[in-house]
């Protein structure tokens, strides 16, 4: 059958998954005669910097573990994040994911000058946290992804303040193992997908084993870029848009490898040393405008593109000193990427047409100002750690360490106005009316430690701390010819930028976890983090800004039940965020972006994860969390409340779950119905300018079958109603663009794997 087809039988798919879930909850009922060694399995996460079993660990941790990867077809940073009930994001395109927990929320920013993310991103043992662009890494021969909620600050540092991402990789073992999936896709109204990915598990010897991965991911478009056009109020000038029409124009390619190496040193010493490179190269937007043009149809005036080419080196050293367990762990991050967008509605109702393109008494006659957008990118992050962790069975238990970091992140933001008069332009360039060309340089060193006393056999108390010391400069030019000083007829560009910020300061935790029976562990958690402050571009609001802080009271619980064939976790909380650090814009002020700390809000909320074996084929799974983050005061700037005490933080929905129903044959057949909700929740701070996004559900459908004891096939459909969410509403210029998911997608993946 030719997969391309598939849309054909999408009712009667459709029709038979319904059924499958009605048959499977008359199911439940008998469940109580299930065998009783049906258990549930055991899910070991290293949240603690150690290996634990899930159930032991005071933490409210999410999982996804390979196999849920595989069965939910999970490839990239969208997908995953949607199963995290904690977490929600922004991601306007494929490499520029944003992300955010538990509520705490400031509206996310793009802009490299301006303040840091409060949810840290961990790849294996190094953090890659980025400024809104977030490594969008291909998910495949990973071993499990961990959504740490609420503040991880004493292990994990800056950055996880909300919370933590944890996305960890399958280590080379001793034995040969191999694989291989490919799969096709066809989405409703666009263009067909394919993806190819493999990997080789090789022992080198006794004591070395190397382990390669590849893959190449090509996903179709599904916005058209129609014919559309835009006058301009001042010059009257009306610009068409007929060299960027095209159908299914929002198309990408992701590409990569992944090496790692194991080297068993001796019984009590391990070597580990990683390489990863990826590049993502995409065209067209992921929004559309259904108001003024049209379900998955938009405008654009210039191109729209993006590379993203990024290469990751890691080493890890563990051993057993007697005393304690050492981990040492190094890793180097450069990446490049180059974004073009059009800006050309900007020009719409801005200072464009009145002070470069249409200022007729210095530059001469009214030209064209659409915009042409471009940033490249050059980043370098590299981390150290080293830590010592207690490995007895004394009533007394620590983990001590040291960090530093390094993260060097060059810049070159340009507004091109290409029939733009050279008078007209930065100096130093020909038709840029506007540029942002920065070293944003920052250094953050710290020691941190957990102690953890057993009080008695139920007992047990935990008190963290970390010092830390952060540093930030920004280096170079911003600004036209006429702001922020006037450089007209300059033949040079001055670089006018050099700020500086240092600043130290310590958090703390303490952690109480009590077992109330062998199957259940109750927790009180008392926990703070942070972001570091930073420099400003300019002395109009602070040279400076400071770091903000944000202390969690939680109370959880963990527990197993039904003779272990069902885990039930769940916590709730409340975080008090003080000394907000907040991007914002005002022209009346500044022509830059900048921060300042602006007050406070409150985010109270509960989560819950539930598992369970109904029989030998049924099982279910139930995530969800429900939230209330709110400012506690008003944001006053220049005399205006431009936030008011009591509103709702953006993308904060004030509930999220995802429902998973599996079901296995007995003839190794297996099938899935996957349903996740997003409630609706503002798409920016500001009062005047916020819009609501409206609440949303995809389910997803997957069938399971093995074709040998090596291979299998799976037919699978993402979005089966063909949802229509709006995951992100940009009314910052003047239309309004809707980024917008991948309407119903059906498609075939065959499997082949040899061990």
């Amino acid at each position: 059958m030719d997969i391309f087809h598939f849309e054909k039988i999408y009712k009667a798919v459709t029709k038979s998954t319904k059924a499958s879930i009605l048959a499977s909850s008359f199911l439940i009922v008998p469940s109580t005669l299930a065998q009783s060694d049906l258990q549930i399995e055991e899910v070991v996460v290293t949240a603690q910097k150690k290996s634990e079993n899930l159930q032991d660990v005071p933490i409210s941790v999410n999982t996804l573990s390979s196999e849920e990867l595989n069965n939910l077809n999970i490839k990239d940073f969208s997908d995953y994040v949607l199963q995290l009930p904690s977490v929600s994001a922004i991601q306007r395109r494929p490499g520029m994911g944003q992300i955010f927990m538990r509520g705490i929320s400031d509206g996310g920013n793009s802009n490299q000058s301006l303040q840091g993310p409060a949810v840290a991103i961990y790849f294996d043992e190094s953090p890659v946290t980025m400024i809104g662009d977030n490594l969008d890494v291909h998910v495949y021969d990973i071993e499990r992804i961990e959504a740490l909620s609420g503040p991880q600050g004493t292990l994990y540092g800056a950055a996880s303040q909300a919370g933590n991402l944890k996305i960890i990789t399958n280590n080379p073992d001793s034995e040969f193992d191999s694989g291989f999936n490919v799969s096709l896709e066809s989405t409703k109204a666009g263009s067909r997908s394919g993806m190819v990915e493999a990997f080789v598990n090789i022992p080198l010897s006794d004591n070395a084993a190397i382990r390669i991965v590849g893959y190449n991911d090509r996903d179709g478009g599904y916005i058209d870029s129609v014919a559309d056009s835009i006058t301009y109020p001042v010059s009257g000038i009306t610009r068409n848009n007929t060299a960027y029409i095209q159908d299914d124009f929002n198309d990408s390619v992701k590409s990569g490898y992944r090496a790692a190496l194991r080297v068993n040193l001796n019984e009590n010493w391990t070597l580990d040393a990683s390489v990863i490179g990826q590049t993502l190269e995409s065209d067209g937007v992921w929004d559309h405008e259904p108001t003024r043009l049209g379900n998955y149809n938009v405008g654009r005036f210039f191109e729209d593109s993006q590379d993203d080419d990024w290469t990751r080196f890691s080493g890890t050293l563990t051993g057993d000193l007697g005393f304690a367990d050492l981990t040492f762990t190094t890793s180097s991050l450069e990446r490049d990427f180059e974004v073009l967008s059009d800006y050309s509605h900007y020009s719409v109702d801005g200072y464009v047409e009145g002070y470069y393109t249409c200022y007729t008494s210095y530059f001469g006659a009214c030209v064209d100002p659409s915009i042409q957008f471009e940033n490249d990118t050059t980043q370098n992050f590299d981390t150290h750690e080293i830590r010592l962790a207690s490995n007895n069975d004394s009533k007394l238990n620590w983990i001590i360490g040291a960090f530093y970091s390094e993260n060097e992140t060059k810049f070159n933001s340009q507004w091109h106005v290409p029939p733009i008069s050279p008078d007209a332009a930065v100096p130093t360039t020909t038709d840029l009316y506007f540029q942002t060309d920065q070293l944003r340089s920052e250094e953050e060193s710290a020691f941190f430690g957990e102690l953890y006393y057993q009080l008695n056999d139920k007992t047990e108390l935990t008190i963290g701390h970390r010092r830390f010391d952060n540093e930030t400069t920004l280096t170079g030019f911003v600004g036209t010819i006429w702001w922020p000083t006037s450089i007209y007829g300059s033949a040079t560009r001055p670089d006018n930028v050099n700020s500086a910020y240092n600043g130290k300061d310590s958090i703390t935790k303490i952690n109480v976890a009590y077992d109330l029976s062998e199957d259940t562990l109750l927790y009180a958690t008392l926990s703070e983090g942070y972001r570091p402050g930073g420099a400003n571009r300019t002395t109009q609001l602070g040279a400076t800004y400071e770091a903000d802080f944000l202390t969690n009271k939680e109370l959880g619980f963990k527990t197993t039940f039904a003779d272990g064939r069902g885990r039930l976790n769940a916590a709730i909380y409340s975080m008090d965020w003080d000394d907000i650090q907040l991007g914002w814009f005002d022209s009346s002020i500044s022509l830059l972006g900048l921060v300042d700390n602006i007050g406070k809000a409150k985010s109270t909320g509960s989560e819950i994860d539930l598992k369970y074996l109904v029989n030998d084929n049924l099982s279910l799974g139930l995530s969800a969390s429900t939230n209330e983050a709110v400012l506690k005061a008003d944001y006053v700037l220049r005399g205006a409340i431009e936030a008011r005490n009591g509103q709702d933080l953006p993308f904060t929905p004030d509930s999220k779950y995802n429902f998973n129903l599996n079901y296995d044959r007995d003839n190794g057949d297996s099938m899935q119905f996957n349903y996740a909700f997003v409630d609706e929740m503002w798409n920016d701070l500001f009062y005047d300018d916020r819009k609501m996004q409206n609440s949303y559900a995809i389910a997803n459908y997957y069938y399971l079958k093995p074709v040998n004891e090596n291979s299998s096939v799976q037919f699978f459909i993402d979005n089966i109603f063909n949802e229509k969410a709006d995951l992100y509403i940009n009314n910052e210029d003047e239309i309004e663009l809707v980024t917008i998911n991948r309407p119903r997608t059906i498609g075939l993946k065959y499997s082949w794997k040899f061990n």
